[in-house]
């Protein structure tokens, strides 16, 4: 594996970090509502759209049911996080083996000719 591979720290975005950007004005809100335009003369698409929108609409949750899908993603996100952790994780301590052989085998013949100069 080559250092290559491996992104640096400073690379990373933050998660906590705020992308502005003059395109993504546009967007909308996650709590705004986007209607869809319908044409004027198609007042049976109004109806018909009033209906199956209202047939869609969930429920009111409950504070237990909204409790336990929190815990739910939590336990979700904690687990693709620490999967993926793991997997960096491993990744950079192999590296580190592999650069402390390749340091050693560098100075192993400057070690042995230090330590047979001194006998």
């Amino acid at each position: 594996m080559t250092p290559q591979n491996i992104y640096s720290t400073d690379e990373l975005p933050l998660l906590t970090e705020v992308v502005e950007h003059p395109d993504f004005d546009d967007l909308p809100i996650l709590t705004e509502v986007v209607a869809e335009e319908i044409p004027v003369g198609d007042s049976h698409l109004i109806a018909e759209q009033q209906t199956a929108s209202a047939a869609v609409l969930p429920h009111a949750l409950t504070t237990e049911e909204m409790q336990r899908l929190l815990q739910q993603l939590e336990i979700h996100l904690e687990t693709v996080f620490t999967g993926k952790l793991n997997r960096h994780i491993e990744q950079l301590q192999k590296l580190a083996v592999d650069l402390a052989i390749s340091e050693l085998k560098a100075e192993l013949p400057k070690l042995l000719r230090d330590a047979l100069i001194q006998k």
